[in-house]
């Protein structure tokens, strides 16, 4: 579900997973959770390979965000469907969130 990489001090996480619901919302919070116990500085979350979102990914989400931030850390939404783009806007969540389009431009 979710495979990760460390570069240049930041650390990527790809979600490989096409639909986060509450099917798999509790793994994907879990499998992030998972990748804070070294406090990455930064966080780059690559979400090409992701189409949808329902409320608990999006809960899963923001709760993921307050745990990088609790310590210090950053973290980047990267490479967004439309239709998630247009989740975040519609639900304000896109002014909480540094988003990019460009996963290199996100890693330095």
């Amino acid at each position: 579900m979710i495979s990760s990489e460390s570069r240049n001090s930041t650390l990527i996480l790809r979600i490989n997973e096409p639909r986060v619901d509450m099917v798999v919302a509790r793994k994907f919070r879990e499998g992030l959770t998972g990748f804070l116990k070294d406090k990455p500085q930064r966080i780059v979350l690559d979400l090409k390979q992701t189409e949808y979102f329902d409320s608990s990914a999006l809960g899963a989400l923001v709760a993921f965000m307050k745990d990088v931030k609790a310590y210090g850390g950053e973290l980047v939404l990267c490479n967004l469907s439309r239709s998630l783009l247009t989740l975040l806007k519609l639900s304000k969540l896109d002014m909480l969130f540094t988003i990019s389009d460009d996963l290199e431009k996100s890693i330095k």
